[in-house]
């Protein structure tokens, strides 16, 4: 069904974002929140499998670079109020490429606050660069999802139970709120600050028991060539329904 990565390219300046635990499992317990070196984010609570939150690219020929494969150094924010990750995420299918980065975290009573400044080293050919949130089929499949954008009537869609023979794609279009297992004890919303490319995928294809809501930066099937200054920016806040622990180095 074609390349799983290929979508026309959107630039996103910043993101801010809001995950918002409603009634259940998320809610009752407190979550752990475990950071780790190379900056990811594992969300969970008790033995329930981890959300994730990741930072990622592809090289050439869509080759996946995720954030665990970085080099990275963690370090105190000011005032012992979170971390700073200063790191090196290298890009497969290329000549030493690479994205240079700084991800910081900070702790809010009920959430994280994340920034990420990215910027290019030497230059580089990109076919994704994206923000990841991943969910565990296991406890996603079968549930609701909602999209919504100011002026436009929501967008209804679903985790499927099975894996499509047709498409990968669960959902993707512009969104500016996005409502996972609404009235269920894993729901949360995600919320940007505005409206910006949204793609919804089953990962089963790939043999990764996993959906994937991503909002990417770059995403070009021919790719992109990143030239040394280019910058980008991300920021987001997670705020959940019930206090959160941080963990990690």
């Amino acid at each position: 069904m074609g390349n799983p990565h290929a979508y026309k390219i959107a630039v996103i300046p910043a993101i801010t974002m809001l995950l918002s635990a409603a009634g259940g499992a998320w809610a009752q317990d407190a979550l752990t929140v475990t950071l780790h070196p190379s900056g990811m984010i594992q969300i969970g609570s008790g033995q329930t499998e981890p959300a994730m939150v990741e930072l990622n690219a592809h090289g050439p020929n869509w080759q996946h670079a995720p954030q665990e494969t970085a080099t990275a150094e963690v370090s105190d924010l000011p005032g012992q109020t979170g971390k700073r990750i200063v790191g090196t995420l290298p890009i497969p299918n290329t000549d030493g490429g690479a994205l240079a980065y700084t991800q910081s975290v900070k702790t809010l009573p009920q959430g994280l606050l994340l920034a990420y400044d990215l910027s290019v080293p030497k230059p580089v050919k990109l076919n994704g660069l994206q923000l990841s949130i991943l969910l565990p089929v296991a406890r996603y499949a079968g549930k609701e999802l909602v999209v919504r954008r100011h002026g436009a009537d929501p967008q209804i869609a679903g985790f499927p139970e099975k894996q499509s023979e047709r498409s990968f794609q669960v959902w993707s279009g512009e969104g500016a709120r996005v409502e996972i297992a609404g009235g269920t004890p894993e729901a949360f919303t995600v919320e940007l600050r505005a409206a910006t490319d949204t793609v919804v995928q089953d990962l089963r294809q790939w043999e990764r028991e996993i959906f994937e809501i991503r909002f990417p930066a770059i995403m070009e099937d021919q790719g992109r060539e990143l030239a040394v200054g280019d910058r980008f920016h991300l920021d987001l806040t997670l705020t959940f329904a019930a206090p959160v622990k941080l963990t990690g180095p």
